[in-house]
């Protein structure tokens, strides 16, 4: 059998190459991959080193040994309060420091004096406990349970805006 040969016609041939060469990149494509290319690179010689500080088998072995050896030490000193006590004294907590006594009636003669829209923001400024003992001097029914902020708002209703309402209906 004859082989049949194809005859290549070259100017076909320098179309087709014309046309693969509109597909290589540019010169800001290329740009841009030797710059990823560089970036690899580095991100890759980051994790050789990175690899090359983890430890060998026997710095495993010698970081293992000495758990276990630190393991059996805490479980003696279960047996030897004394001797855990005096390596690990108990650390005093810190007390919390105490509240300030602050004189409810000033503070309530204090809010009266202030304008009506800034009462709610006075009374949001100080603890709940201090609210709780306003509420009591101005005969509000208050719940300990209530939030800070869901107080300040009852006694601002029920002790300042009210109060202010009814006077001006009076006078």
């Amino acid at each position: 059998m004859a082989k049949i040969r194809k005859k290549y016609n070259l100017n076909n041939a320098l179309l087709q190459i014309k046309e693969y060469l509109l597909l290589l990149p540019g010169n800001e494509d290329r740009q841009r991959i030797m710059q990823s290319i560089s970036e690899i690179r580095k991100e890759l010689e980051t994790l050789r080193e990175n690899i090359n500080h983890f430890p060998d088998t026997s710095e495993m072995e010698q970081i293992s040994s000495a758990i276990t050896t630190l393991a059996s030490f805490f479980e003696t000193l279960k047996d030897r309060p004394l001797l855990a006590e005096s390596l690990f004294p108990k650390q005093a907590k810190a007390k919390k420091p105490k509240s300030i006594a602050i004189d409810i009636a000033a503070l309530q003669q204090q809010l009266e004096e202030l304008p009506t829209e800034q009462i709610p923001e006075q009374l949001t400024k100080h603890k709940k406990d201090t609210l709780l003992e306003l509420s009591l001097k101005m005969n509000i029914t208050a719940n300990k349970r209530l939030t800070k902020d869901a107080l300040a708002d009852r006694i601002f209703k029920l002790g300042f805006a009210n109060k202010r309402g009814y006077d001006l209906l009076k006078g």
